[in-house]
């Protein structure tokens, strides 16, 4: 399904989720997937804004939706409603030819031998969520945010054996020489030569950079991954501090004028992170769909 729409040119993916509720009244610290349970209205709000601004796939409010995130806010007796209701709502907002991914993100701890977290342990805990969903009718999984590519890998591999199509995004750091890295150390190239042998539908990046240190991202990505298809989910910026307030300064304007380049790279999925709105998901919808007219004349 999303390959076979990879296919026919670029996927314009939904923005942020988490930063969004925050400006309808989630409280910092307070876990965003709870929200599904106790505010419906707010999540599909967000949803259907994107499917407004012209989004071709969207995804579940299911970031932290595994048991050992919600644990930690006694929320994981409740992982099988939480769950099902981010799909629910998430199916209200869809329109004709949008898809619907799941996000599925890390577990929060470190694997041994940085911590005591098991192989085994990580790889129940991944299938434990994704089964849930998959059971709700996902068949695209969006494995997001992750610094450590190993526990990257085991979600993978669960996914792929859930027979679900998969898009996996690391995070990347800017280091003191201009290079990217995730936390665990590994460069994007070494990324691109892990990945490139799994019958993923994308790798990429999201979060952790704005959309211009994105561009520099997904250029070394496709350096190294000539052939497969390319995601990127850019935070509005780095975000700054202000008082109470957390503002992130990248435009929508931002956002166009960097589509642009990002097409050149190519890259086949463009959406946002932590920041982004709907008035940025119309700007790279614009673009790509300027683009894609002006091939066709």
């Amino acid at each position: 399904m999303l390959c076979e729409r990879l296919e026919k040119g670029i996927v314009v993916f939904d923005g942020a989720m988490g930063t969004r509720l925050q400006e309808r009244g989630l409280k910092a610290g307070h876990p965003p997937d709870e929200w599904n349970i106790s505010h419906p209205e707010e999540v599909l709000a967000v949803h259907i804004s994107y499917v407004e601004a012209g989004s071709d796939m969207i995804q579940t409010n299911t970031f932290g939706s595994n048991r050992l995130q919600l644990k930690r806010h006694g929320l994981e007796d409740r992982i099988k409603i939480i769950n099902q209701k981010a799909v629910q709502i998430a199916k209200e907002a869809l329109r004709e030819n949008v898809l619907l991914a799941s996000s599925i993100g890390p577990l929060g701890e470190f694997l041994e031998p940085f911590g005591d977290l098991t192989k085994e342990k990580a790889r129940d805990t991944f299938r434990e969520q994704m089964e849930i969903l998959r059971e709700e009718g996902i068949t695209i999984f969006h494995l997001e945010t992750f610094s450590s590519l190993q526990e990257a890998l085991i979600a993978a591999e669960v996914a792929l054996e859930l027979k679900a199509e998969i898009i996996v995004s690391l995070t990347f750091q800017k280091r003191g020489d201009g290079t990217f890295t995730t936390l665990m150390g590994e460069t994007p190239q070494r990324v691109s030569f892990t990945l490139q042998d799994l019958p993923v539908a994308a790798i990429g990046s999201n979060c952790g950079t704005g959309i211009h240190e994105m561009l520099f991202l997904v250029q070394e990505l496709r350096k190294h991954y000539q052939e497969g298809f390319i995601s990127c989910k850019p935070n509005a910026g780095i975000p700054r501090v202000e008082g109470d307030k957390i503002l992130y300064t990248e435009t929508p304007q931002d956002f166009a004028q960097v589509t642009q380049e990002l097409i050149k790279v190519p890259v086949n999925i463009i959406g946002g992170c932590c920041g982004t709105t709907a008035e940025h998901i119309k700007a790279i919808r614009k673009t790509v769909d300027d683009y894609s007219a002006s091939k066709r004349s």
